[in-house]
C-alpha cells in the first residue's frame, strides 16, 4: 500500500526497491539508476533513501538535482519534496546557461530560488568572463544578484594578458545588470597600477567604474582623491578621474612634483600613464616624462 502511495506521490525509478520500518517509519531504499521526479523536480543518484511521510530523500553518489533555476550536482544531498529545499556537500555545483557556482556545499531553496554557499566558494559568470571566489556566499537566482565574503576575490579574464584582480572584504554581484561592488578595503590590481578604495562599483559592459576614497599607484607615481572615477577599453586601463585630489608624480630628471586641484584626471596609453589635466588650482597639462623611477617603465 505504502509503494502505491509513493508512486502517486513521488514517481520514482531505481534498479532495486526494498522498503523497511526505521524508527516506526516506512523508509524506501533505492539502489542503481534512480530517478525520482515530481512536478517540479528532477532527481537522479546512485542511491537514495526516501522518507514519503516526512517527505524527504537522501541521495548518494553522482546526486543531480534539476529545476527551472538549473541542474545541480554533488556527491550527497537531502532533499524535502514540499519546500523544494535541499542540502548538498561533496563537489557541490549549480549549472545555468550562463553561469557556473560551485562550494564544498550548499543550501538550496527552490520556492525562493536563493542559495548559500560554504567553502570555496566559486562563481563563474560565463558572459563577463568574470570569476568570483570566497569562503562563504549568497545568490538569488531569481535576480541573479549574489554576495561574496571571507577574503573574496574576483578576477576578470583577459585575453594574452594577466587576468585583472580585485579583493575586499565583500563583494555584491549584480549579473544581471554586469556589475560589481566592492566594499572595505578593496584592492585591485590592473597591470602596473594597483587601486585602494573603500568601495569600488564596475560595468563590466560599459567599462566604467566610480571609487571613493581611492589612491591609484603605479610604481613611484601616485594619485588620490575624495572620490574617483576610470574607464577602460578592451579590458586595459584608459583613464582616472579623482575629485578634491593629488597627484605625485616624478620627472625625467628624477625631481618629486606634486600637484592638487578640485578635479585630477591622467590619460593612459596602453595601459601606462601620460598625461595629468589639472582643474582648480593650479590648471594646466602635465606631461608624464620616463625616468628609472618612473611607474611607466
Amino acid at each position: 500500500m505504502l509503494l502505491v502511495l509513493l508512486l502517486c506521490v513521488t514517481p520514482f525509478s531505481a534498479d532495486k526497491v526494498e522498503i523497511v520500518k526505521e524508527n516506526g517509519e516506512s523508509v524506501v531504499y533505492l539502489v542503481g539508476n534512480v530517478v525520482i521526479e515530481d512536478e517540479h523536480t528532477q532527481i537522479t543518484c546512485a542511491e537514495a533513501r526516501l522518507n514519503e511521510e516526512q517527505k524527504y530523500v537522501i541521495l548518494l553518489n553522482h546526486v543531480t538535482i534539476s529545476d527551472k533555476s538549473g541542474t545541480i550536482s554533488a556527491d550527497y544531498a537531502r532533499y524535502y519534496f514540499e519546500d523544494q529545499r535541499g542540502y548538498l556537500s561533496g563537489h557541490v555545483t549549480l549549472t545555468r546557461a550562463e553561469e557556473i557556482i560551485g562550494a564544498d556545499s550548499l543550501y538550496y531553496n527552490g520556492m525562493k530560488e536563493v542559495i548559500e554557499m560554504f567553502r570555496n566558494v566559486v562563481i563563474e559568470d560565463k558572459k563577463n568572463d568574470m570569476v568570483a571566489q570566497g569562503g562563504r556566499g549568497w545568490y538569488n537566482l531569481k535576480d541573479d544578484e549574489g554576495h561574496l565574503v571571507d577574503n573574496p576575490l574576483i578576477e576578470i579574464l583577459r585575453e594574452q594578458k594577466e587576468p585583472i584582480r580585485l579583493w575586499a572584504q565583500e563583494f555584491r554581484l549584480k549579473t544581471n545588470s554586469n556589475e560589481f561592488l566592492g566594499y572595505g578595503a578593496v584592492k585591485a590590481i590592473i597591470d602596473s597600477i594597483t587601486v585602494y578604495c573603500d568601495t569600488l562599483l564596475y560595468n563590466l559592459k560599459s567599462e566604467q567604474g566610480t571609487l571613493t576614497m581611492p589612491r591609484i599607484v603605479e610604481k613611484n607615481n601616485e594619485l588620490k582623491g575624495q572620490t574617483g572615477q576610470f574607464t577602460m577599453k578592451n579590458k586595459t586601463i584608459e583613464s582616472f578621474h579623482v575629485t578634491e585630489g593629488t597627484s605625485t608624480y616624478y620627472t625625467k630628471e628624477g625631481s618629486k612634483n606634486i600637484v592638487e586641484g578640485s578635479e585630477i584626471r591622467i590619460i593612459f596609453n596602453e595601459g601606462k600613464a601620460t598625461t595629468i589635466f589639472v582643474e582648480g588650482n593650479p590648471k594646466g597639462i602635465l606631461n608624464l616624462k620616463k625616468t628609472v623611477e618612473d611607474a611607466g617603465d
